[in-house]
């Protein structure tokens, strides 16, 4: 089963649908990074210190020990602050979107929850999640107030 990405419209939305488990490391750990392989989504989290065989024939493939280490190349892109946006029109994900030209890779989203009136919106960079549990990826909108 490949990890499904879910995006809240706040941060009072997420805390609401993980009420119970934010204490709970596998259930809510940071992620470290993002990085970008042409069709493909690299994951770093830092919850398994044991060296692993990560499943490379995924599109979203998750590294557990907190880097890439043998599978570094030079054309993995590092996903940065305001180089990651949702779509709603498209209900999908856009790692460096271009003006006038498609994203550098776009993944359809599992589930959002929350309201939203515009159509392309950022993703905060500070509220990013990894549920070890569920295989979920979780991500949170910017709000205008900045919070």
């Amino acid at each position: 089963m490949a990890p499904s990405i879910y995006i809240y419209d706040c941060k009072e939305t997420y805390e609401k649908m993980y009420k119970g488990f934010q204490d709970d490391p596998m259930r809510e750990s940071p992620l470290l990074d993002l990085y970008v392989s042409k069709d493909k989504l690299y994951i770093l989290t830092n919850t398994n210190m044991h060296k692993e065989q990560p499943r490379m024939e995924k599109t979203i493939v998750h590294f557990r020990n907190g880097d890439l280490g043998k599978w570094a190349k030079e054309d993995d892109k590092l996903v940065k602050y305001n180089t990651l946006r949702f779509n709603k029109k498209k209900n999908c994900i856009e790692f460096f979107p271009r003006f006038l030209r498609k994203p550098l890779l776009s993944l359809r989203i599992g589930r959002f929850y929350g309201e939203l009136e515009k159509s392309k919106c950022g993703i905060d960079y500070s509220l990013r999640y990894y549920d070890l549990m569920m295989d979920r990826i979780n991500l949170v909108l910017e709000t205008d107030d900045g919070v």
